[in-house]
């Protein structure tokens, strides 16, 4: 938890969680992280995968598509020693690969797109259309948290095969949305 992950110079490539977010997302998930199976689309450096897996994650399936920002992911998974915990896969986390590498079910799932693709309407709709696709591989008690800048109260993102979501604001222009299997 407090070791340091290679970032990065500049804050155009990423944006990486800020403490005070991660923490709270965390401390939400206590109680669903212990041997969990996290999936970590849009995943970035791997800041919450690889808190996932300090926090008792078996296994966290991380997706990366930028390939200066996957070599990172793989040498922060190296300096942290999780190898035997962490999936990267280097590709797109829209399509069907990340879906059809992970396990199953899948307890935890991260979506943080990059803020341009959340403010695109033709690409907010693509990220919901996999964020539906996620559903079927989900624990009964499973959970998808989305992470956007847009104010789900003005745009609705609420996802017919789920339930929620349960909005929390974490800062200026930044929402986190909790989503799960609806009741049967």
């Amino acid at each position: 938890r407090s070791r340091k992950l290679k970032t990065p110079r500049g804050s155009d490539l990423t944006r990486p969680w800020t403490g005070r977010a991660r923490e709270t997302v965390m401390n939400q998930l206590r109680g669903h992280l212990q041997d969990a199976v996290v999936l970590d689309l849009f995943s970035g450096i791997g800041t919450m995968g690889l808190e996932s897996i300090s926090r008792g994650a078996r296994t966290a399936v991380m997706v990366e598509k930028d390939r200066k920002i996957f070599e990172m992911l793989e040498a922060n998974i190296e300096t942290l020693n999780c190898e035997k915990n962490a999936v990267p896969i280097h590709g797109d986390a829209l399509s069907s690969v990340p879906l059809l590498r992970t396990t199953r079910p899948v307890d935890i799932t991260f979506i943080d797109p990059p803020y341009a693709m959340m403010t695109s309407t033709p690409m907010r709709e693509r990220i919901f259309e996999q964020v539906s696709k996620i559903e079927p591989l989900l624990d009964s008690e499973g959970l998808i948290i989305l992470r956007t800048p847009i104010d789900p109260t003005t745009i609705d993102h609420s996802i017919d095969t789920l339930a929620g979501p349960e909005i929390h604001k974490e800062g200026p222009a930044m929402w986190v949305l909790f989503y799960g299997k609806k009741a049967s």
